[in-house]
């Protein structure tokens, strides 16, 4: 059983297991959904704006003369950057604190899922086409990034179960 704070004699596993069962017990699949819903479309919005952020630059760059994957790689640095700021404060509501530690781990992220989205890429499109294949890259890519954000690197204290706090008679 949980203390209120963290399930510390179960593990991490074992207290987001705890956490989700809290949800579960308290909603079902709409608890999920409830609690995912907003985050994934805010997730959603940051990375528009970002995609935004990182194709400006690379074709800024490139009206300067710079080679666009030298300008694309900036971009997607840049972008990056814009991210991890938005995400800290507007995706995942500004309850974590910033530090270096969460920033390299952010970054970290972001270039595996850049790994993933092209690997998927590079799986998918010569069998269904590059559209398609980029979709199913950035899905991936998009996927991996925003469960490694949620179960990890912006990860917010468990929610206190009712049945857990103690009221003072």
């Amino acid at each position: 059983m949980c203390n209120g704070s963290a399930c510390l004699g179960n593990g991490a596993l074992g207290g987001l297991s705890s956490y989700y069962a809290d949800i579960l017990g308290a909603g079902g699949t709409v608890g999920v959904i409830r609690l995912h819903g907003w985050r994934v479309f805010r997730f959603a919005l940051v990375g528009t704006f970002c995609f935004a952020v990182q194709y400006s630059i690379m074709v800024s760059l490139a009206a300067g003369g710079v080679d666009l994957s030298v300008g694309n790689a900036v971009g997607f640095v840049v972008s990056a950057q814009v991210n991890f700021l938005l995400s800290s404060a507007f995706t995942w509501g500004g309850a974590v604190r910033v530090s270096w530690v969460r920033w390299a781990s952010y970054n970290s992220t972001a270039l595996v899922g850049l790994a993933v989205n092209t690997t998927v890429f590079g799986l998918v499109h010569g069998a269904v086409g590059s559209l398609v294949g980029t979709a199913a890259g950035v899905g991936a890519g998009a996927v991996f990034t925003y469960l490694v954000c949620h179960l990890l690197i912006f990860r917010q204290g468990r929610r206190i179960a009712a049945a857990e706090v103690e009221v003072a008679a």
